[in-house]
């Protein structure tokens, strides 16, 4: 079961802090708590206490560079619990005015700590002083022990952090940020039989007692560094860390009732450790066990490892937050060291009990079946993937059983285009969760009308079983419903149906160069960056750039000028933007970039749309272009609207006006579906192109053809000459083409699914 909380559409604000009384607008923050439910009795993960929520605090910092500044703390105190969805989700409305656009930190189950930090760092604080202050600790209990509390109820819910960049107002709108828990959880199971040896305790050692509510930031602007745990780098540790000695009086000791049940789970929860080293192991964290090894106690030390070959190859490993680690013991070969002391120096590659370590990152799995004793969770149950389009994909599957297990694809000879590498229709293995799931998928025709195809694949680990359905496609139905807009400051697309209400498919949307992250207003002649740029990312300064051409080539986009390498083009299905700025599609300080992934990703991202959205390639603007059933499906008079626009070009800045004319495209387009109600909200199967405009550099910069042609950027380079020229899809009345322009020329998007 999950719970969604629904933070209402009140809070208080901190009396500490001296806020003006002016008009605001809201924007509700979606907060998703990522991970999976393992339903085990024993610890706070079976009352979903990992996941909760307990107090809320929002820190609003402006777009100040080089380092952003505090603008106001919002306690949040008013939320209800409900079920619902398959996430656990916080969702609050929150209160900005313009001049608030920035970077809202998410702060959960710290609200002491937020209040500390902000008396030494009040508003006008930088962000990265705030985020060095704002520590979380644990105390020793009356025991002495400074175990995480798990008991239910009154457990210890475990803190979060999150961010969200907001740029602008923009009412009844959302957007998404990712939290994540502070802490890292072992799990520990002892898989050889009781007769052999039989685990009775577990200590953990040389532990921290406190560290940084923030994952990772660059120290000199607060900017959370993207991926932090690659590489198996250290965490970033405050200093002092509360480091325990390595000791047994100072170890954290728990009980392993094996007769009771062989997994020990949702019990040992810790601070981030950087990694142990060779030369220092005694005091790097470890877990010491103790059992009886046929009938006779002894001691053993199991490191953190990735590598258990030799102790000349062995690498260590640091603990993560909200990383789950589970330590299998796998065979006891001989007997272990008789005192605490002697397997702390002990080498754990030479040790005869021998282990194994899952590590899992929750933030990547999300689907969970169990069989009592063992999970397997996966990225996905559901993959959309294009009629025509081929890919070789990598499944992501995580388990704790690390025995055999088989994958097969069911029905094969009726659905031969979804297979294993090496033309099979079944794999086999050891340990799936080292090796997940390489599917080839090939192109097919579309059916008659567009129906879907399903393919299924199930994979068995043990007793666990999953399926995984693939299903075939329309490719208009992985495209947006609608051009990128200006929503208020957001830059944002309609997704679904409902969206359609209030951003029509036939919105005109807001201009781009290739490969710029730079919203341009598609009305304003002439060209005047102080008013028609309606987006730029906040390191940016369109005032400085000046009008007239010389202004225009100042702006940012895809072009060596400004940086960007253009990859090799290797065919029509070239995406430009896979690999730039490592892996993430754009570098929001020199404003260049895939616009779809800037404005849908959380890493770095913006996060105000959902899921994970790039511009398409020419392959699959012509494909959609190819399943289209009647070609000259199209609708309006393909007159210039440009008289229109001319009179009052303030009042279309947003990219919402109606040119009135465009094409429908896709499989499910018939004679019949050109109607003002599907150029508002396009059936299933098609996509409604309106025929926008353009801004022509060599006028300026100024608009051309709003209402008479359409312009349409893909994300691959022209063959020839690629180094300046870009595939794009061109509209007429009644005719679709494509052809290539010059990177300089600024055209509307429409996005794609990252399939």
């Amino acid at each position: 079961m999950t719970v969604v909380l629904l933070i209402g559409i009140t809070g208080c604000v901190s009396d500490k802090l001296d806020v003006p009384d002016v008009p605001r607008e809201s924007v509700i923050i979606e907060m998703t708590v990522p991970g999976f439910e393992i339903p085990v009795t024993r610890s706070i993960e079976g009352s979903k206490g990992e996941a909760a929520v307990r107090t809320l605090d929002m820190l609003i910092f402006d777009k100040s560079t080089p380092s952003a500044k505090l603008l106001r703390n919002i306690k949040v105190t008013d939320f209800t619990p409900e079920t619902s969805g398959s996430e656990y989700k916080v969702k609050y409305r929150l209160a900005l005015t313009q001049n608030e656009a920035g970077v809202v930190v998410i702060v959960a189950n710290a609200s002491g700590e937020v209040d500390a930090a902000l008396v030494k760092h009040p508003v006008g604080s930088e962000k990265q002083a705030v985020l060095e202050a704002l520590k979380f600790s644990t105390a020793a209990g009356k025991d002495g022990s400074y175990k995480w509390n798990v008991s239910t109820p009154g457990y210890t819910p475990i803190p979060m952090y999150g961010e969200v960049s907001v740029d602008g107002i923009a009412p009844g709108g959302t957007v998404n940020a990712e939290l994540l828990r502070m802490l890292a959880r072992i799990d520990v199971e002892n898989k050889v039989k009781g007769s052999i040896f039989k685990l009775e305790k577990i200590y953990l050692v040389s532990y921290n007692t406190s560290g940084f509510v923030a994952p990772a930031w660059d120290v000199s602007n607060g900017i959370l560094v993207p991926n932090p745990y690659f590489d198996n780098k250290n965490p970033m540790i405050p200093n002092p860390s509360g480091k325990q000695d390595a000791s047994l009086d100072a170890a954290m000791e728990y009980e392993y009732k094996q007769d009771a049940g062989s997994l020990l789970a949702g019990e040992i929860y810790t601070y981030e450790a950087i990694k142990t080293t060779k030369d220092d192991s005694k005091n790097g964290t470890c877990l010491i066990v103790k059992g009886k090894y046929l009938g006779t106690d002894y001691f053993y030390r199991v490191d953190f490892t990735q590598k258990m070959e030799s102790s000349a190859t062995v690498e260590f490993m640091p603990l993560y937050r909200n990383h789950k680690y589970t330590v299998n013991i796998t065979s006891a070969e001989g007997i272990g060291y008789e005192t605490f002391e002697s397997a702390l120096h002990s080498s754990t590659v030479l040790s005869n009990l021998k282990t194994t370590i899952l590590v899992v990152d929750m933030a990547g799995i999300n689907n969970i079946v169990y069989d009592g004793q063992f999970f397997m969770g996966t990225e996905s149950r559901l993959l959309d993937m294009p009629y025509g389009v081929n890919r070789q994909l990598h499944h992501r599957v995580s388990s704790d059983y690390h025995g055999n297990w088989k994958a097969k694809v069911l029905n094969p000879g009726g659905t031969t285009w979804l297979q294993f590498p090496g033309n099979k229709s079944e794999m086999d293995g050891v340990d799936i969760n080292q090796t997940g799931l390489e599917l080839v998928i090939t192109a097919i025709s579309a059916p008659g009308g567009g129906n879907y195809v399903n393919g299924k694949i199930v994979f068995t680990a043990g007793r666990l079983c999953d399926t995984l359905t693939v299903r075939r496609v329309p490719i208009a139905d992985l495209f947006a419903r609608s051009n990128v807009v200006q929503k208020s400051g957001v830059l944002t697309f309609a997704v679904t149906e409902e969206d359609n209400r209030t951003i029509p498919a036939w919105s005109q949307g807001v201009f781009f160069k290739w490969g710029s992250l730079v919203a341009m207003a598609p009305a304003g002649n002439p060209y005047d960056p102080t008013t028609q740029v309606v987006y730029h990312p906040s390191g940016l300064n369109p005032s400085n750039w000046g009008d007239s051409l010389a202004g225009w080539d100042r702006i940012p986009y895809a072009h060596p000028n400004f940086s960007f390498t253009t990859p090799s083009p290797s065919g029509d299905d070239t995406d430009a933007f896979k690999e730039y700025s490592g892996n993430t599609g754009f570098n929001e300080g020199t404003g260049v970039g895939d616009i779809c992934r800037y404005i849908s990703s959380g890493t770095g991202g913006k996060g105000w749309v959902e899921g994970k959205w790039r511009m398409p390639t020419y392959a699959e603007l012509k494909q959609l272009y190819d399943e289209t059933g009647v070609k000259t499906a199209q609708i309006g008079t393909f007159t210039d609207k440009m008289k229109i626009l001319d009179v009052n070009p303030g009042s279309y800045r947003s990219g919402t006006f109606n040119p009135e004319s465009g094409q429908f495209l896709g499989v499910k387009v018939t004679a019949s579906t050109p109607t003002e109600s599907n150029m508002k909200t396009p059936p299933s199967g098609t996509v409604f192109l309106p025929v926008a405009g353009q801004r022509y550099p060599n006028g300026y910069g100024n608009v051309y053809h709003a209402g008479a042609y359409g312009y349409y950027w893909s994300a691959t380079p022209y063959t020839v000459n690629s180094r300046y020229t870009v595939n794009y899809l061109f509209l007429g009345e009644g005719e679709v083409m494509f052809y290539d322009a010059d990177r300089s020329y600024a055209f509307p998007i429409r996005c794609i699914k990252d399939y």
